[in-house]
């Protein structure tokens, strides 16, 4: 029987490790693994490794996001309906769903690195694509620093334009950018006593 294959795009496709286009958004990276063009623009995967002590805004979108932890522990932020919130300890293995809408974050609270994969729609490959640039995955991370007005009311700006395509982050109310950053750090490095 000679078989055939109806070729729909280049045909399968393989990355390796360190492999796929890397972009940098609020001074952490991401490499992507599978994007809309490889799914037929229904879903994307990211790859990132999160250093001790970094995280991300509190955000929420329209359409969920599937976390699957490789290495390390990454600490995720739920917030229930009351606004109470409850940290998420996740190691090698886990995986952590956040649902469409729900207002979420990671951090690395420990003291050594995590990676993990995230899945979501093609759509917040979208907001990458819009707002963060592509570098080389080979080029050092920028060196922590302490934030600037300038970089604040950058930073700031960035939360408001995601809002063009369907991200929401709270702190987009601040009332200086400098905030955002501050509420970050604090988020880093409250984890109980025994978790670091």
């Amino acid at each position: 029987m000679d078989l055939q294959t109806i070729v729909a795009s280049k045909g399968v496709k393989k990355l390796g490790p360190r492999e796929g286009r890397t972009q940098e958004a609020a001074g952490l990276r991401l490499t992507w693994k599978a994007t809309g063009e490889d799914t037929g623009y229904t879903t994307s995967i990211y790859e990132m490794d999160l250093p001790p002590g970094r995280g991300i805004p509190i955000h929420s979108h329209p359409y969920a996001e599937v976390f699957y932890i490789i290495s390390g522990h990454t600490d995720f932020l739920r917030i229930d309906e009351n606004g109470k919130e409850e940290w998420v300890r996740c190691g090698p293995g886990d995986t952590l769903v956040a649902p469409m809408n729900a207002l979420h974050t990671f951090h690395n609270r420990t003291d050594k690195p995590s990676r993990f994969l995230s899945a979501s729609v093609y759509y917040h490959e979208v907001f990458f694509e819009t707002y963060a640039p592509t570098v080389n995955i080979d080029d050092p991370l920028p060196a922590p620093k302490e934030p600037t007005e300038a970089d604040g009311e950058q930073y700031l700006q960035l939360l408001n334009d995601a809002m063009k395509v369907h991200m929401y982050a709270p702190q987009m109310n601040a009332s200086n950018g400098l905030e955002v950053f501050r509420e970050i750090e604090k988020r880093n490095h409250n984890a109980p006593s025994g978790q670091r």
